[in-house]
């Protein structure tokens, strides 16, 4: 018994080449019909996509009568006029395309199958395009020579709707990625808004009652120099030591401390409160100088109640001490109603120059003569008399306490009402 292996049932084939089946085939355009129809299996299956052709028809369920390999590679190789229009639909649904080329590839098909066979596939009514360096159909109303671009034309346009679709919506989602961050931040700048407002509310009201304690204590200084004597000052129960100045910046006293004691109660009161919130503030008389620009001399003689600030001088004062302006201003008008210690010696000195009217006498009878002028006075003049010089300075000094007139007006005005004396 022989052991050598018996050949298969099955040879293999030689593929079928271009030239042969132009010789089979009947006319040139059949044999472009078949070329394009074996193109389309290279290049969408490549090598083995007749095998391919008949799995992917088998599990997508294509009907055809027969369908085998013998079948299908007859037509693609032996058949005159190409294959059938039913093999080449069966063809064209098993490719892995979308809708769009599919159309595109049956227009042409159906091109290819005019062109082969005279006529258009029985029953088929869509798209025809005409094949490059072929005729025109003209038995063909839809194959005129733009379908074949109109169709690539679609086909391009649909491919580029769907990638700006596709970015649209990444530029959408990001947007909306976006917002969502820009929202959340927010919200978060607003609960910081909150968070600070109510810090901002806290230091308000912490600086109030700092305002506050100044302020009632700068009153207390002045009730304490107002009514305290110094047989009345008792001795302190301890005497703590004074801190160092190189650990305290506010020392208390030292100030108080230059105030003249014959100046009035009222201008006393005055310089005790400026004094209060001068040694609060930690600023020396030479600083206060010069950070409300008047003369150190005059800010040392404002402190010890040796001359009253002037409207301009208060201002700065009040700014840059920070007290407060109705308490200044009532003080100021206790202690002179913006007068200074010079103007006070002058009007009592003008006050004296003023020679008050004398009493009427008896009017001695000496005769009745027309121009006697003691039985027939002259007539009194329907004009008012000059105001005496003393009202028109005190007027002029509460014209500029209330701020109604400035300080060279002031100067002026009353160098003015000076020269009449």
């Amino acid at each position: 018994m022989s052991t050598a292996r018996r050949p298969s049932g099955r040879t293999t084939r030689p593929s079928v080449d271009e030239a042969t089946i132009r010789e089979r085939c009947t006319t040139p355009e059949a044999a472009d019909y078949t070329l394009y129809v074996r193109r389309l299996i290279d290049n969408y299956l490549g090598e083995g996509g007749q095998a391919q052709i008949l799995r992917i028809a088998k599990t997508r369920g294509l009907d055809f009568p027969g369908l085998n390999r013998k079948k299908l590679s007859e037509q693609l190789s032996r058949y005159t006029n190409g294959p059938t229009w039913d093999m080449v639909e069966l063809i064209i649904a098993c490719l892995p395309t979308d809708e769009s080329e599919t159309t595109g590839i049956r227009a042409l098909a159906a091109g290819w199958y005019q062109c082969a066979r005279g006529r258009l596939p029985e029953g088929y009514t869509g798209p025809v395009s005409r094949p490059e360096g072929q005729p025109e159909l003209r038995e063909v109303p839809d194959s005129s020579p733009t379908i074949p671009g109109l169709q690539r034309r679609i086909a391009h346009l649909q491919v580029r709707m769907r990638e700006d679709t596709e970015q649209y919506l990444k530029n959408l989602r990001q947007s909306e990625n976006s917002r969502l961050r820009e929202s959340r931040r927010a919200d978060e700048m607003e609960r910081l808004f909150h968070q600070a407002r109510e810090a901002l509310l806290n230091v308000r009201t912490t600086a109030a009652q700092v305002a506050t304690v100044q302020e009632e204590y700068a009153r207390q200084c002045v009730i304490l120099e107002l009514i305290a004597a110094p047989s009345l000052r008792a001795r302190p129960v301890i005497d703590l030591p004074t801190p160092p100045d190189t650990r305290r910046r506010i020392r208390f006293g030292h100030l108080v401390a230059a105030i003249n004691s014959q100046a009035p109660p009222a201008r006393r009161a005055l310089a005790r409160y400026l004094c209060a919130y001068a040694e609060l503030a930690g600023v020396s008389p030479t600083e206060l100088a010069a950070r409300t620009h008047i003369a150190a001399t005059e800010v040392m003689d404002i402190l010890a109640g040796r001359l009253l600030p002037t409207t301009t001088q208060a201002t700065n004062l009040t700014t840059v001490l920070g007290c407060v302006t109705d308490t200044l201003d009532q003080l100021t008008a206790a202690a002179g109603g913006g007068t200074t210690a010079l103007d006070e010696s002058f009007w009592r000195i003008a006050g004296a120059m003023d020679t008050p009217a004398l009493p009427p006498g008896p009017i001695e009878d000496v005769g009745t003569n027309p121009d006697n002028p003691a039985t027939h006075p002259p007539a009194i003049p329907t004009a008012p008399a000059t105001a005496a010089i003393t009202d028109r300075l005190q007027q002029l000094a509460v014209l500029l306490q209330h701020g109604q007139i400035s300080d060279d007006e002031y100067a002026h005005q009353r160098t003015r009402i000076l020269g009449e004396l």
